[in-house]
Order: C-alpha cells, then structure tokens, then sequence
C-alpha cells in the first residue's frame, strides 16, 4: 500500500530490482539525485510500484560500489565522498587510465577511434543544445569507451566504478566557476591516440584529469533537499522510454 492509500502495483521481483537499480544509478551519476539525498525504502518503492525487497537489493548493490552509504538506524544516502577519498580516486584514475591510452595508441588508431569520435561529437551536439545532463553523462561515457576497446573486461568494470565515483566527488565538492570535463581535451586524447603517441597520450590524461581534481572546492557542503519520489518516477519512466 502506498502512502496515497492506493494499492501499489508490483512489478515482477527480478525485473523490479533491475528497474531500481538501474534508475537509481543513472540518477546518481548524473547528479539528478545529488550527494547527502536521503532514499527512504517507501519512496523509491513507491516510485518504481515494488516491494521494498527490490528496493533493498537495489541498495545493497549500490553500496558495494561505492555509490550509497548504508548508516545503521539512519537509512540509506547517497554518497558523499570525502576531500580525501576524492583524491584517491582522481589518484587511481590517472593510474589507471595512463595505461589504458598507452595501450590504445598501440593497437587503435584511425577507424579503431571512431566510437569516441561518435561520443565525443555526441558531448558536442549536448552542450551546444544546453543538455547539461545528457552532456555529463557522455563526458564519463568517453572515459569507459576507451576502457572498452582495450578489449580487458577487468579494466572496464574497474573504471566504471571510479568514473561514477568520480562524479560523485566532483557532485559534493566541484566549484561554481568550473565546467568538469572539457570536451577539446577529449578531441586532443583523440589525435593523440590515432598518432599513436604514447607519451604524450598519457601526459594529456594525467593534466585532464588533473584539471578535474583542481575544480574541486574540498571544503564541506551541506546536503541538498530534493523530491526523491518525482526524480526516480521520472527517471523510470524515462528508463522505460
């Protein structure tokens, strides 16, 4: 039953807990739910019209990779990394993406580029249509792509996790007169690897992903209030659009 009195609808518990997981991500990362929000196990069930089992697993998966914060006898927030987490992470990026551009400008250059040329004329036509959103999500998008044609699935699923994450620190700390990810630096790391210069692919990585962690205002924010009920339906909906 849902707060309205209505009894809710439940979807079947396997596509359920997908639903909510999936959505609940998507809204995380890009930065429709803002770090500090509070997600009440009614509302986001009553958001995606499922049991709070769904809703639980949804969480628990989130937690593991670092995106929500379990607080016993709190609930569940969204997570808001730490001025020094935010440096590891930044940290383990440059590590890990140094290697993944080196490893690129060996083996992909010229119509082995053409899925970042994709994404990247993609983040153009975003920002120049004023999809911030849309733009955000692409920019990290760009990041995994280059994980993806390594052809190492390990790499992937670990820059996943410190791409969201990384969102995450840049949500709770960024300054008001920085832009995150610049898109003509994506187009340098382009020529860079289709060249295949492997040094200076990895010092352009290393000075991007510098100038992310410079934008970050480390001082402590408060948490942001927000509709949590309207962003998940919306984000729902929109997911099953």
């Amino acid at each position: 039953m849902s707060e309205t009195g209505v009894p809710r609808r439940r979807a079947p518990a396997a596509a359920a807990k997908q639903a909510v997981y999936g959505c609940t991500r998507e809204a995380i990362v890009t930065r429709k739910l803002p770090p500090g929000t509070k997600l009440t196990e009614d509302a986001v069930a009553d958001a995606f019209e499922c049991g709070r089992g769904a809703v639980r697993w949804a969480l628990a998966r989130l937690h593991d990779e670092g995106l929500v914060s379990l607080i016993p006898n709190r609930g569940a927030f969204v997570a808001q990394p730490a001025a020094d987490e935010a440096k590891h992470l930044f940290g383990a990026r440059r590590i890990l993406e140094g290697g993944i551009v080196r490893c690129l400008c060996q083996f992909h250059r010229d119509d082995g580029c053409q899925p970042l040329i994709a994404c990247a004329e993609a983040e153009d036509r975003a920002r120049l249509a004023g999809d911030a959103a849309t733009a955000l999500r692409l920019s990290g998008d760009f990041h995994l792509i280059m994980a993806g044609l390594t052809g190492n699935p390990v790499v992937e699923t670990m820059l996943r996790e410190l791409v969201s994450r990384t969102i995450l620190a840049i949500s709770t700390h960024q300054r008001t007169d920085t832009s995150g990810c610049r898109t003509h630096e994506h187009w340098r790391l382009i020529d860079l690897i289709r060249r295949g210069d492997l040094e200076a692919a990895a010092r352009e990585i290393d000075a991007h992903l510098a100038a992310l962690e410079d934008g970050l205002d480390l001082s402590p924010r408060p948490a942001l209030s927000t509709g949590l009920r309207e962003i998940l339906s919306a984000a729902r909906h929109a997911g099953a659009a």
